[in-house]
């Protein structure tokens, strides 16, 4: 019989789902360092990063019934990492990750719809991921997302050239904002080509 620190991620969320409570800590175990680590990254602070890793994770373990297994445990795990890191800096109002951070429901659609760009030495290699991640998007979807946020197209603009209302290109702009705020984060944890992978 294999011990649990033989069994696959896949193997011990099955046990941990039967109230297994060895198989949960084998795989806080196997994933808190590496979680701790990817919060350090973004949140640059010791302690602050040590409390929203043990949150989160323990969030992400509550929800392990909605893991589908669509991709790995671990990407799914990271993404929730990322959501909780990106939820900390705007509660204190920092950015120090690049994300596409625009409300795009704000009454004023005339704002500045530019990418985030946190720190000038990362810059080039940052959009390099961000680019590349909706250079693979559908070509309508990559489209109305750079018109947007790189040629700053106001909502009317969009809804003349797509015709379709206010809130149908609101709703468009949301969705594929999100995914690619996550994606970005799966690129920055295991690589670019295993984001691509996921689209």
């Amino acid at each position: 019989m294999k011990t649990f620190s033989q069994l696959s991620d896949e193997q011990l969320i099955t046990a941990i789902l039967q109230d297994d409570k060895n198989a949960l800590g084998e795989l806080y175990n196997r994933y808190f360092k590496k979680v701790y680590q990817k919060c350090l990254s973004v949140l640059k602070e010791e302690d602050i990063a040590f409390d929203v890793a043990q949150d989160s994770i323990m969030k992400a373990f509550d929800k392990l019934d909605s893991f589908k297994g669509n991709a790995q445990f671990s990407t799914w795990l990271y993404i929730i990492i990322h959501r909780d890191c990106l939820a900390y800096l705007r509660k204190k109002n920092k950015t120090s990750v690049l994300s596409l951070e625009e409300n795009v429901y704000e009454d004023d659609e005339e704002k500045s719809g530019s990418f985030a760009i946190p720190h000038e030495h990362e810059e080039a290699e940052q959009e390099k991921i961000m680019f590349a991640l909706i250079d693979h998007l559908p070509a309508e979807e990559k489209s109305l997302l750079l018109l947007k946020y790189q040629q700053g197209k106001s909502i009317e603009d969009l809804q003349a050239s797509y015709h379709l209302t206010s809130s149908a290109i609101k709703m468009r702009l949301k969705r594929s904002k999100d995914r690619i705020n996550e994606l970005y984060w799966v690129a920055l944890a295991s690589g670019l080509s295993t984001a691509l992978a996921l689209m």
